[in-house]
């Protein structure tokens, strides 16, 4: 295959009301789950960071290196950010999702899914990690899936629409599914991130 544009869409839009703080300022030994999710996404093409709900609060703590887009309607859900990242991306590019909320994925990850999808066999329009027969984020589509989403209710109806288009990447850990939306769910992955900077994820 030729090689794709690859731009990082980390969507950072959602509701944090249950959390107390914005997702993206959560912190994760001195930097904030978006720093991370920007540092993950080095080597690929400029990130477009989709904000949300507080998005007035989060925009000055948005990486220099990332564009910033607002979605006004992200009460709508993930798909509403996704949709609104894309104006962003040139039409013939390939897109990651990645979810903000997701502080234990790592750069070697994001480069083994970009490798992978830019050696993807022909009819392969999806590429994504899986650990044994659950599949998680980040999530890498071409660019010809911009007309199915902007038709769905739901990225994950376009995503598992048709298994032969998927190109599982295996991983062995569990990064690829932790995420956090309260006090509880965040302590577990700050105790998780700790001990993955002991011992980094390959």
């Amino acid at each position: 295959m030729t090689r794709t544009r690859i731009f990082p869409i980390i969507l950072a839009g959602g509701d944090s009301s249950h959390l107390g703080v914005p997702k993206p300022l959560a912190q994760f030994h001195g930097r904030t789950a978006l720093e991370l999710a920007v540092e993950s996404c080095a080597g690929l093409e400029r990130p477009i960071v989709v904000l949300g709900q507080r998005a007035a609060a989060i925009r000055p703590h948005v990486p220099r290196h990332a564009r910033v887009v607002v979605n006004r309607a992200w009460r709508k859900g993930q798909l509403s950010s996704l949709l609104t990242g894309l104006r962003l991306v040139p039409r013939d590019a390939a897109f990651l999702l990645y979810p903000v909320d997701q502080p234990l994925l790592t750069a070697s990850l994001v480069s083994r899914l970009a490798r992978a999808f830019r050696k993807r066999s022909r009819g392969q329009q999806i590429v994504m990690p899986r650990k044994g027969k659950r599949a998680g984020h980040p999530i890498l589509c071409a660019g010809e899936l911009r007309g199915e989403l902007r038709k769905a209710q739901t990225a994950r109806e376009v995503v598992y629409r048709d298994d032969r288009r998927i190109r599982y990447v295996p991983v062995r850990d569990v990064a690829i599914w932790t995420d956090f939306d309260s006090p509880s769910t965040y302590l577990r992955c700050l105790r998780m991130f700790r001990r993955q900077m002991r011992q980094p994820s390959t």
